[in-house]
């Protein structure tokens, strides 16, 4: 088994070198659990936002994906366990399992029987700070007592690239939708100053005073400053007196 986890360690952790994108490098490491335990039926890797929602990633099978969402549907289970107690979880029989009993009966109606899961650990700073758990990854078996110490190992070995890499991909997400934020806010801000213009030009107002006339138009008619500062750039100029 030694010389088994050397080879897949060495595999996996060559991945953070060769793979340019997140994605399909966290794939490999489901791939590469799935494959290298001849009694898994399916592996995946699940992500715990900053505000605790749970998202499956790179599920080997629609199996895995449908015991994963049992877990986050009924908020028990081995992957949640493990990530909150940031410790590896076992489940040798679902059929006996009594620490959730209601995932353990729907996961052994659909086959499921065995899972391994272990944290996914990002390091401390300087030892100054404990590790931090980001999510789990795991893999499922249809036989009972599937995994043992050796599969923990295993699994062990390859959460570790996991946790950097799918830190990457939610610091990646985080960034994209923060960008997202920033351009709708500077849009927003370019079109309402726009649209002071306008009224700057039209009815010879100062920049203050055409400001106070669409918020005013705004707090009148109920509509954000956005909708009103857009409808004054699509009317045309009136010829005598004109309505912010």
């Amino acid at each position: 088994m030694s010389g088994e986890l050397h080879a897949v360690f060495a595999r996996v952790s060559g991945l953070l070198l060769t793979e340019p994108v997140a994605g399909p490098a966290i794939a490999k490491i489901a791939q590469a659990a799935y494959q290298s335990m001849p009694a898994s039926i399916g592996a995946g890797a699940t992500l715990i936002d900053a505000q605790g929602h749970p998202t499956s990633r790179a599920a080997t099978s629609a199996l895995v994906e449908e015991a994963d969402q049992l877990q986050y549907e009924l908020g028990e289970g081995p992957c949640l366990a493990a990530w909150a107690g940031a410790a590896t979880v076992r489940v040798d029989d679902a059929a006996t399992e009594t620490r959730w009993p209601r995932w353990s009966e729907a996961s052994a109606q659909r086959g499921l029987m065995s899972c391994l899961s272990v944290p996914l650990l990002l390091p401390g700073h300087n030892g100054t700070r404990p590790a931090e758990a980001i999510g789990a990854l795991k893999v499922y078996s249809d036989r009972p007592h599937a995994f043992d110490d050796g599969s923990e190992h295993l699994l062990e070995l390859l959460a570790a690239p996991a946790a950097v890499m799918l830190a990457n991909i939610q610091a990646h997400e985080s960034a994209e939708q923060l960008s997202a934020a920033l351009k709708e806010s500077l849009h927003s801000r370019s079109v309402i100053d726009m649209a002071k213009g306008v009224l700057m030009e039209r009815l010879n107002l100062d920049e203050r005073t055409a400001l106070r006339a669409l918020m005013d138009r705004s707090r009148q008619e109920g509509a954000p400053l956005f909708a009103v500062a857009l409808s004054v750039l699509d009317r045309p100029a009136e010829p005598d007196h004109e309505r912010p």
